[in-house]
């Protein structure tokens, strides 16, 4: 190549690169360094649980968009990463959009690239970008939807017939994304009338309920079965998850960035001691502190407020954004050995970890346990009837015995569809399961699983029966395993 032809080619990738969105740069940082990662530990166990599970329009428990796409890479590549390449891609979304927020606030691109920076390297984006939950696409939603309403608040009033397509798109992934449309209603009922009550808000209402009602009709149709589910996380962590709500809505932000998260809160299109987004702050707050089923589920909205308040900030000139790099570097720093896998395990350090992020404890032990209960069933073809749905997942993907697979099965959420095991022998593991061993003809004690690793689906330590004989036969016992919940 010439030296001249070496030069346009440098030019012209240069300048391609100039016009690239302000917040590419952490966009595709992020996605390398959490594809890097993506392997480390372990498969998490709502990961385990989506590959188990067949393909449908609904389940009991959940929308279908997440298993999708489980079951789609799952279908390229056994390897775990391959899962986690939509949640990294997620993530990287999720910098461009934040990113959006200053531009269409009118700021330049400095501001942008900060904002991104910030959002890509703070902490809930990295739980949810390292591993493929349904909150992954949930949080790029949320901010697509808020960016959308923002946008409309700025004179693109067109943008809310847009934000009612996202929402009902998101409504097939995670119908929490109701709460939000519900915060966001009343904050333009108080803030913004004329648009709440414009035609484009009309026709998103409408759009979001063709869209989506589909699956929250399926729900009423079914008796709302995500309630118990939702019941049942409220029921065994309702006092701790109400003490947590604040304080990791700081964490999960950057306890170093809340402040400016704050300013975004205020922020409003005209002189206002209350921000636009500020009445649906404080209900998502309050509704969680009504409905702790998890203590995280506000932090969507206040990461999109942390990424309105950069600009602001950036006109104040004050400490914080003098120091924007430093502050955010050091936030990153946090973020990285919260919520990925760059901790020995087991270690001291990674056990405090994993009491601010359960994600990272749920990673570990998987192979572990299938490999105890492959011993527990003595070299007989029993099959595992277990109450978790991640076990059941993981016995699914790692369990083999001499070259076969063991037949598993569980009463759990959506895996009780799929009916009970073939085999006569099988090896009950967890309690719920255990206290139907008088539903069989024999049993016998089998251990526990060890608990050395930690949990959140109540695995580690469960007991063990080995039985066999169903009485009456599997379609006789079989509906007295149900179980809907966490």
């Amino acid at each position: 190549m010439s030296s001249l032809a070496a030069g346009r080619l440098g030019a012209t990738v240069a300048g391609c690169w100039s016009r690239r969105p302000a917040g590419a740069a952490a966009a595709l940082t992020v996605f390398v360094v959490l594809l890097l990662l993506a392997g480390r530990y372990g498969p998490h166990g709502d990961e385990l649980y989506f590959r188990m599970l067949p393909l449908d329009w609904w389940y009991v428990d959940q929308p279908p968009l997440t298993v999708w796409l489980s079951r789609a890479a799952a279908s390229i590549s056994d390897a775990f990463w391959v899962q986690r390449v939509p949640a990294a891609l997620a993530a990287a979304g999720g910098a461009l959009l934040t990113a959006a927020f200053p531009r269409v606030l009118g700021y330049g691109s400095q501001v942008q690239s900060v904002a991104a920076w910030a959002h890509a390297s703070t902490v809930y984006p990295l739980i949810v970008g390292h591993v493929f939950l349904t909150s992954s696409l949930d949080l790029l939603a949320w901010q697509g939807i808020v960016l959308l309403v923002v946008m409309a608040a700025r004179g693109r009033v067109w943008s809310l017939a847009w934000a009612g397509a996202v929402a009902g798109i998101a409504c097939w992934n995670k119908l929490l994304i109701i709460p939000l449309l519900g915060a966001l209603v009343i904050s333009l009922l108080i803030m913004r009338r004329d648009l709440l009550f414009s035609r484009a808000g009309a026709v998103g209402a409408a759009v979001a309920t063709l869209v989506g009602g589909p699956q929250v009709l399926a729900q009423a149709m079914h008796g709302w079965p995500m309630r118990a589910v939702s019941g049942d996380l409220v029921a065994a962590n309702a006092g701790v998850n109400r003490w947590l709500v604040l304080p990791l809505l700081v964490a999960f932000v950057g306890p170093p960035l809340f402040g400016v998260c704050l300013r975004g809160l205020r922020w409003s299109t005209y002189p206002s001691p209350i921000g636009l987004l500020a009445p649906a702050a404080i209900v998502l707050v309050g509704w969680n502190l009504v409905a702790p089923a998890q203590p995280y589920y506000a932090v969507g909205l206040f990461l999109c407020a942390l990424a309105i308040g950069w600009g602001p900030v950036s006109e104040g000139a004050g400490v914080i954004w003098r120091h924007a790099r430093s502050v955010i570097a050091a936030n990153a720093v946090i973020g990285a050995v919260i919520a990925l896998p760059v901790l020995p395990v087991p270690s001291a350090v990674h056990g405090v970890v994993a009491a601010v992020n359960p994600v990272a404890r749920d990673q570990v032990g998987w192979a572990d346990w299938v490999e105890q209960a492959d011993r527990a069933r003595g070299g007989t073809p029993a099959a595992v009837v277990t109450d978790a749905y991640a076990l059941a997942g993981a016995i699914h993907f790692y369990g083999s015995s001499a070259g076969e697979p063991i037949e598993v099965a569980s009463g759990h959420n959506a895996l009780w569809d799929l009916g009970p095991p073939a085999a006569e022998q099988v090896l009950l593991v967890g309690p719920r399961a255990v206290a139907r061993s008088a539903d069989f003809t024999e049993c016998r004690a089998a251990g526990r699983l060890s608990d050395l690793h930690r949990d959140s689906f109540g695995v580690a330590g469960s007991p063990m029966l080995w039985c066999s004989g169903p009485i009456g036969g599997w379609a006789a016992i079989w509906p007295a395993f149900r179980h809907l919940g966490a």
